[in-house]
C-alpha cells in the first residue's frame, strides 16, 4: 500500500472530499491508503484542478503530499 495526503492551497471551512480517479476517497488533510501506480487526484470543489501523479515509495510516516 502507498500513502497520500492531499492539501488545499486555500483554506476552506468545510470538510472537502478527495477524488481519486474521479471517485470520492477520503478527505483533505487525512492520510489515504492507495495502490501503487498512476492516479488522478482532485478535490470536490468547483473549478478544482486535477493532477496526475505516480504514487510510489511512500510510508505512513512519509506520505506523498499533493497541494490542489
Amino acid at each position: 500500500m502507498q500513502f497520500l495526503k492531499v492539501k488545499l492551497n486555500k483554506p476552506v471551512k468545510k470538510k472537502v472530499s478527495v477524488l481519486i480517479n474521479g471517485e470520492k476517497n477520503g478527505y483533505v488533510n487525512e492520510l489515504l491508503m492507495l495502490d501503487e501506480g498512476w492516479i488522478e487526484v482532485s478535490v470536490d470543489l468547483p473549478e478544482a484542478k486535477t493532477k496526475e501523479i505516480k504514487l510510489k515509495n511512500t510510508t505512513r510516516q512519509k506520505p506523498m503530499e499533493v497541494v490542489i
